[in-house]
């Protein structure tokens, strides 16, 4: 039997997510759809596939391995400059986590499809100043 919330409940609050994006059209259908959602933006048309997990991922290759199948369906439609697929997946806290899918992998972005690259620091970040002039 299963427990948690019903799909429809998590599928309500991704619709949420996006209208906050551009207009919404739900798939009707069920698990053997690609996606669950169409986004319509101002330049672009998003298909997303929506699903529920029982933890966070630290590492987008951990959502590829245990999404392979799911990922894989979203990955049959073609990329064009206009279309883009995203991955999306909700906790039982309430909290999202949400995917870009390209050709060669997964990104994590924010609710509003936006990639913010994480900071990067030089490897020498924990050294002062003085100790670098001493070399």
């Amino acid at each position: 039997m299963r427990k948690g919330r019903p799909p429809h409940v998590t599928l309500r609050r991704a619709e949420a997510i996006a209208r906050k994006r551009g207009d919404v059209i739900p798939v009707p259908g069920g698990r053997c759809d690609a996606f669950d959602l169409i986004i319509c933006e101002e330049f672009r048309t998003v298909f997303v596939r929506v699903r529920c997990t029982l933890s966070r991922f630290t590492w987008p290759l951990e959502v590829l391995q245990q999404y392979r199948h799911d990922i894989a369906r979203v990955c049959r439609l073609p990329l064009t400059a206009v279309v883009a697929r995203e991955f999306w997946l909700r906790m039982p806290d309430g909290r999202w986590q949400f995917f870009l899918v390209r050709c060669d992998g997964i990104t994590e972005i924010g609710p509003d499809g936006k990639y913010w690259p994480k900071a990067e620091l030089p490897v020498e970040a924990g050294v002062r100043p003085e100790e670098r002039e001493g070399e």
